[in-house]
């Protein structure tokens, strides 16, 4: 019996990738880098490739068909929310811009003068004496250089007609209506000169005004003959140099005020300060001048009567600037 012949040894296959360039398979699935020029395998996920990024918004599919779920999305306010919203508004924005409005309204009126037409015919009794007789008078309203008044003191107590005026312009403020007098005493800068200034309260500016003219043509009347009697009485004032004159004249004003009824006159009376002196005497080829030394002093009374008269109002409306410095 023929023995049967023993097979071929075996031979390996033809390999699955040509034999020159390309990458060889590696037992173990190892995948070697690429070689110039050879093929090159796409890339398999977990085999050491970065698999491609999953398109935005899309999230790559997961192993076992699980699908993850999708994002919470953030509400969008409601009605409520909205409504809130404009409640703080009005509570928070609304009373500021209110208390801006009051502050602005407050500054406003603190800057506005509001004229009272009652305050002028009380003024007499709501001021404080020493602005009704401030500390210096002067003419601020002439340009030359004039001459000042220096206070030296103030009446406390005595306020009535009787008691503070004289000569015929008693008796025509009497019927004038008068009610009260205040009064204080001034001397000039060089303090040879004294004067009592009278502010006389009476009925009306109307009756002012015409007793301001009655006493005028009296003491026009006067001067052709004697000299009026002064229309206060002097009042000294101790330890000045007020301390003792003596009356030699008068003037008498009205103290008006535009459409404000105003019931003031102001009464100057004033004289010398210098007792010793013998005024309207004078010796030699100067004694017919003797009269003209005495009419100085109405002169200096007609001047400080005008100061007042115009500065007055000023106190009354609040700007004592203008009774000068």
């Amino acid at each position: 019996m023929a023995s049967a012949s023993a097979p071929p040894p075996w031979q390996p296959g033809p390999p699955p990738y040509p034999p020159t360039g390309g990458v060889q398979p590696q037992p173990g699935g190892y995948h070697p880098p690429p070689q110039p020029g050879g093929y090159q395998p796409p890339p398999q996920p977990g085999m050491g490739y970065q698999a491609t990024p999953a398109p935005p918004g899309q999230l790559p599919s997961q192993g076992g068909g699980f699908t993850p779920p999708p994002s919470p999305r953030r509400r969008r306010p409601g009605r409520t929310a909205g409504t809130w919203g404009v409640v703080l508004i009005v509570l928070g924005v609304f009373p500021l811009l209110a208390g801006l409005a009051v502050l602005a309204a407050a500054v406003k009126n603190a800057r506005h003068d509001e004229a009272n037409p009652a305050f002028p015919a009380r003024a007499w009794h709501n001021l404080r004496s020493d602005q009704i007789f401030p500390a210096h008078l002067e003419d601020t309203s002439v340009i030359q250089e004039n001459t000042g008044w220096t206070r030296q003191g103030i009446l406390r107590k005595g306020f009535s007609c009787a008691e503070n005026l004289d000569g015929p312009f008693l008796k025509q403020a009497e019927s004038a209506g008068c009610r009260n007098v205040m009064a204080a005493t001034y001397t000039d800068d060089t303090g040879k000169v004294a004067a009592t200034v009278a502010l006389v309260v009476i009925r009306s500016q109307k009756a002012a005004e015409s007793l301001a003219a009655e006493f005028e043509e009296t003491a026009e009347a006067g001067r052709t003959t004697d000299l009026v009697k002064p229309p206060v009485k002097p009042i000294a004032v101790p330890e000045t140099p007020a301390a003792q004159w003596r009356a030699f004249g008068g003037h008498v004003d009205a103290v008006g005020l535009s459409d404000t009824d105003a019931p003031y006159v102001v009464a100057v009376t004033a004289g010398p300060t210098d007792l010793k002196r013998d005024y309207g005497r004078l010796p030699g080829d100067w004694e017919d001048q003797g009269p003209a030394e005495v009419r100085l002093f109405p002169q200096a009374a007609d001047d400080l009567a005008g100061i007042y008269s115009r500065s007055f109002p000023s106190v009354i409306e609040g700007k004592e600037t203008s009774w000068g410095t």
